[in-house]
């Protein structure tokens, strides 16, 4: 058994939509269902952000591991704070 969903959108975004789906030959339901399905459908999804250290994977020497991103954030921050300080002698 199906169910009623109802949605409030503005009404020039209710006309975009109901436009875009004449041009796809479907009525407003099939056309919103569609884009949910559509939604749901994907499996896998890209996280929203990631870690910083995780784009210096491999391109720094760290020395002796382990590397859980507490230690590497470490040593980037004291790397960092020596070469500023290099940077004003």
């Amino acid at each position: 058994m199906t169910q009623v969903l109802t949605v409030r959108i503005p009404h020039e975004l209710l006309s975009k939509a109901e436009a875009r789906a004449a041009r796809l030959g479907l009525d407003r339901a099939k056309y919103v269902r569609g884009l949910i399905e559509q939604d749901l459908s994907k499996e896998t999804r890209q996280p929203k952000h990631k870690f910083g250290s995780e784009d210096l994977i491999g391109s720094v020497a760290l020395g002796e591991g382990p590397y859980p991103n507490r230690c590497v954030r470490e040593l980037m921050r004291a790397r960092g704070i020596a070469k500023r300080a290099n940077r004003w002698r």
